[in-house]
């Protein structure tokens, strides 16, 4: 892989960065909005950073590329503010993308959807033949990219659940706000308020078994199914994680909220597909956590 040539569409974000960092070879990011914390973390990385806003023109970029990952997809919040804006913009990055792989430009597509697209809680197990059932505008904005991506059959869609991922920069934007990260931030700071009243279930992956989860669909020969989740696989109390944080930071204090959500019960994800490709998610969330903190501090 060390010749390859890669395009993180998108990718100069929460996770994509840490994603541009761990591939070899030449990789190419790009970016919606410049900011000097995100230049600088490309130039201390020798990651080429590029502005592409999908809304105000195509994908000026040159060469071929052994795979383009398309991260662009605007978040929930942007999705929630305005849901028809960030649906275009989603159908258009992925437009982009797509057409690089039409051209021949590019060998293989890693489309990134969300575990949102399968909509609320009170499953015991999620899998990817289940049903698409979407109730967030940001679920159904990527339940609607997926269509149009696995129109291609050079395209692969991930869906991950809630990444764990220490930030190689400060740009975060809306991201800056994921639950985890905003618990080790307050972990910092010395106290911990969870707005939730702590009885949620989540499913929280390390970037580290994220990262090894591409490399493994970036080498292995087109897989007949082409969508996989990516996940734990097991859901964990919100009150566990924050109890988690709290250990790893030595944070005194640790308060609960009283507001609730649909995910009340324990849960699986399949990741059967993934695991037959040769994926061996092992990474530690306590060492990530770790690494989140030592950012914040």
């Amino acid at each position: 892989m060390s010749g390859s040539r890669y395009l993180l569409v998108g990718g100069s974000g929460y996770f994509g960065a840490r994603l541009a960092e761990a591939l070899p070879g030449t990789v190419i990011v790009t970016q919606r909005t410049p900011a000097p914390a995100r230049a600088a973390w490309a130039c201390a990385r020798g990651i080429e950073l590029v502005s592409y806003d999908s809304v105000a023109g195509g994908l000026d970029v040159r060469g071929d590329f052994d795979a383009v990952v398309h991260l662009a997809s605007p978040g929930a919040a942007e999705a929630a503010r305005d849901p028809g804006a960030a649906l275009d913009r989603a159908r258009r990055a992925a437009g982009d993308c797509l057409a690089l792989l039409k051209a021949g430009r590019a060998r293989r597509m890693l489309h990134f959807s969300t575990f949102h697209v399968y909509g609320a809680g009170g499953r015991a197990k999620f899998s990817e033949t289940d049903a698409l059932a979407p109730i967030h505008p940001y679920g159904r904005s990527h339940a609607e990219c997926e269509a149009l991506v696995l129109a291609d059959p050079g395209a692969l869609v991930l869906r991950p659940s809630n990444l764990v991922v220490a930030p190689a920069h400060s740009a975060l934007g809306d991201q800056a706000k994921l639950i985890f990260l905003d618990l080790c931030r307050q972990a910092v700071s010395g106290t911990i308020r969870l707005q939730n009243d702590g009885l949620s279930y989540r499913d929280f992956l390390p970037s580290e078994d994220a990262i090894a989860a591409v490399r493994v669909l970036l080498n292995a020969p087109m897989p007949a199914d082409r969508v996989f989740n990516l996940a734990r696989g097991s859901s964990l109390r919100l009150r566990e994680v924050a109890q988690i944080i709290q250990r790893e930071a030595g944070a005194a204090t640790l308060e609960f909220g009283t507001s609730t959500d649909a995910f009340r019960s324990e849960f699986e994800v399949d990741i059967t597909r993934l695991r037959a490709l040769g994926w061996k998610p092992q990474a530690s969330l306590e060492k990530e956590t770790r690494r989140i903190l030592a950012f914040f501090r």
